[in-house]
């Protein structure tokens, strides 16, 4: 499924059902680190199984500059581009997650 920094997901299932998140770091092919500057803030990410995980097509091009500049990231940065995301139409398009799964 390959989940790019920087892109909006949504959580399947679990307490955090429907919520939004953005992905901060990819740890291997399996896991990925997200948050949403509210719940989870940027300073404790919550590590996901991808398989856990929508992902949308919307990708917060500021979000990934500034962790790949190295820039301090802040969770008012992350909620306003959840914000931006779930404003528009697009944000309903899903990308398949190609498992043949739910």
């Amino acid at each position: 499924m390959g989940l790019e920094i920087g892109q909006l997901v949504s959580s399947k299932a679990g307490r955090d059902a429907g919520k939004k998140y953005i992905v901060i770091g990819v740890l291997d092919d399996k896991y990925v680190l997200v948050a949403d500057g509210a719940s989870r803030k940027v300073t404790q990410p919550k590590k996901k199984n991808i398989r856990h995980l929508v992902a949308h097509r919307q990708i917060a091009a500021e979000i990934t500059q500034a962790l790949q500049q190295k820039r301090k990231l802040t969770n008012e940065q992350l909620r306003l581009a959840i914000q931006s995301f779930t404003d528009t139409p697009e944000e309903r398009e899903e990308v398949s997650s190609g498992n043949g799964k739910g």
